[in-house]
């Protein structure tokens, strides 16, 4: 292949380089996580304070500035997601303590319909990655990068079309007299009246919730965004599919 080509330059090599460079290991990874078998309840109501320095004051590379940084954010709310987001930043990194995904796991074997209810979908994205590198079973990792690759690529193509300037809950208008071009790889296109790879896509992803009870709050409550969310290009796909044959209205 000719690396001039590339999308990306210098290819996979540069795009691995940068990733694992972001993977360098906190120093005392284990500074301001409760111990495994803390009271989650307890933590559940306590509140988290105010940070007392600025974030940007403390090298990104030290654990005190992401303390600080989920203080500022998750200020006046429960400590557990402060905690929830503590864990996560370190098991981003190479070699986390044990204790730490042991923690994480059992958060969201004890909270883990509070955490679905209660993270914005920033945060349960990045649970879902979390699963998706350390969960501790295949479903928890298989189901975690699906949903992991799943919402990062609705961001990715909903990004790109915010350019246009086009409502998130309109399609595209179709325009029967212009040539359709074709798409990338070669594939053949997508039939948006009788095509089943939208459905088929999110009943895979639900059956699979179902077979693991950690994971499961955290799946049925990303999966039900995309269930009721109009900005999508699900629900936009549902609209044009009913324009096209209205008999459509319930799916096949």
């Amino acid at each position: 292949m000719d690396a001039r080509r590339d999308v990306y330059s210098g290819g996979f090599y540069t795009l691995l380089k940068k990733f694992e460079k972001s993977q360098k290991p906190y120093i005392a990874p284990l500074s301001y996580l409760p111990a495994v078998d803390c009271d989650l309840h307890a933590l559940m109501l306590r509140i988290v304070s105010a940070p007392d320095a600025r974030p940007e004051t403390i090298e990104k590379a030290l654990i005190e500035r992401k303390h600080l940084e989920f203080q500022k954010e998750f200020q006046g709310r429960s400590m557990l997601l402060y905690v929830h987001a503590m864990l996560i930043a370190n098991l981003r990194r190479n070699a986390p303590p044990p204790e730490i995904l042991s923690l994480y796991i059992r958060l969201w074997q004890e909270k883990g319909n509070w955490l679905a209810k209660e993270l914005n979908i920033r945060w349960r994205i990045s649970a879902a990655t979390t699963f998706a590198d350390h969960g501790v079973t295949l479903e928890q990792r298989a189901l975690g990068m699906g949903l992991s690759i799943l919402f990062d690529s609705i961001k990715l193509h909903e990004s790109e079309r915010r350019l246009t300037g086009t409502p998130a809950d309109v399609p595209f208008q179709r325009n029967p007299d212009t040539a359709q071009p074709d798409i990338a790889f070669d594939m053949q296109p997508f039939s948006i009246n009788l095509g089943d790879l939208d459905r088929n896509m999110l009943a895979r992803l639900w059956a699979l919730a179902e077979s693991d009870a950690v994971i499961f709050p955290l799946a049925r409550s990303m999966l039900m965004e995309i269930m009721i969310d109009r900005r999508t290009v699900f629900a936009r796909l549902k609209r044009l599919r009913v324009k096209i044959d209205p008999a459509l209205e319930t799916d096949m």
